[in-house]
């Protein structure tokens, strides 16, 4: 039976009463010497219970946090996914002939900062990162940055061209902690199907996993992933190549390895609504997101020993996802991929994401 920890008040009223008893008193005045003594008791035993089951939550890998987290899951060289930096192109303008050396910084109009990574001669493009890493150093194409030591005959202001790196935040516990559960429920075994998906899951970006064994004839491995952190959700090409990398390096000697991007396939609907507010629309929306991100895998993909993934959603499921939206109060699916609604089925190789929703309202 599982310990229940007192509260304070309960813990309060214990000391009171063994005070009652022992000294044999009938009543005990809230501001009298012992009425005192019996809360600074009781709260000095409620911070020892508190420390007690924060014990109890690090002792085990599923519920501990942070850096005894990190404990854990360092004993099995499951570590966590550090932040990366932002990395890309810009557009100068200048003076031909003009330099422009590493370790110069251009500065956003939020203040986060970025350095040139190698020195250019007008006209060309310069490579920078940012000295700051996370998703917060986020930049898109047609930014426009600042250098701060100018450079007689450079404009000044310099233009995103091209995103090389997407910058990504550290690992969150709960990210981490899957990992490390699925490395402890699933030992490796020299290259069975769940060690490919452990050692892409590993990249930091990656942040759902499928193999397919076989999936290109005798000898063959194909791993897909993806990152839901991104827009679309499938990886570009540096990173696809950071994958097979990272694998190549631990994989059997005698496994073809390819690494790809699933096809992915847009769930688009036409839903009435009760009330059609935007409120409800986004709790639906959110509704219907998790859904998918919690049931959608590739279909073929391996699921058990001679059992493949169908990737299928089924309406109800569909249904249900739209039902427990936040003050829906009815609802009618018309129309999935332009067609009588029905369970979504995707082809091989092909992944099931939300598209286009178009709200109607149900009288």
């Amino acid at each position: 039976m599982a310990f229940i920890r007192p509260t304070l008040p309960e813990l309060i009223a214990r000391v009171e009463g063994d005070f009652k008893s022992g000294l044999q008193l009938v009543t005990i005045l809230r501001r009298s010497f012992i009425g005192v003594l019996a809360r600074a008791l009781a709260g000095l035993a409620h911070l020892l219970f508190g420390f007690l089951k924060y014990v109890e939550q690090e002792a085990f890998a599923d519920t501990a946090t942070e850096e005894n987290l990190d404990r854990w899951a360092g004993i099995y060289n499951v570590l966590r996914k550090e932040a990366t930096f932002s990395e890309f192109t810009c557009t100068v303008t200048g003076t031909p002939g003009v330099g422009i050396p590493a370790g110069r910084v251009y500065r956003r109009s939020d203040g986060k900062e970025f350095t040139v990574i190698t020195a250019i001669i007008l006209p060309g493009t310069i490579n920078l990162v940012a000295s700051e890493a996370g998703a917060a150093s986020l930049v898109s194409v047609s930014d426009v940055l600042t250098i701060l030591s100018p450079i007689a005959g450079l404009n000044s202001n310099a233009t995103v061209s091209a995103i090389i790196t997407i910058p990504e935040d550290s690992e969150s516990d709960d990210s981490l902690r899957s990992r490390l559960l699925n490395r402890i429920q699933n030992p490796p075994s020299g290259g069975a199907a769940n060690d490919y998906i452990q050692w892409a899951l590993a990249v930091p970006g990656i942040t759902r996993a499928w193999v397919n064994p076989q999936g290109l004839g005798p000898g063959t491995v194909l791993v897909y992933v993806v990152s839901d952190a991104t827009n679309p959700i499938t990886p570009a090409a540096p990173k696809i190549t950071e994958v097979f990398n990272y694998i190549e390096g631990l994989r059997p000697v005698t496994a073809n390895l390819t690494v790809a991007a699933p096809v992915l396939l847009l769930l688009n609907m036409t839903i009435q609504i009760k009330p059609n507010t935007v409120a409800v629309q986004t709790a639906i929306t959110a509704e219907i997101k998790d859904l998918i991100l919690r049931e959608a895998t590739l279909a073929g993909s391996f699921k058990s020993p001679g059992v493949l993934n169908d990737g299928k959603i089924l309406l109800s499921r569909i249904r249900e996802a739209i039902s427990i939206a936040l003050d829906e109060q009815d609802h009618n699916i018309t129309l999935i991929n332009g067609v009588t609604p029905a369970n979504i089925t995707p082809a091989n190789g092909q992944l099931i994401v939300l598209g286009v929703i178009t709200w109607q309202a149900l009288a």
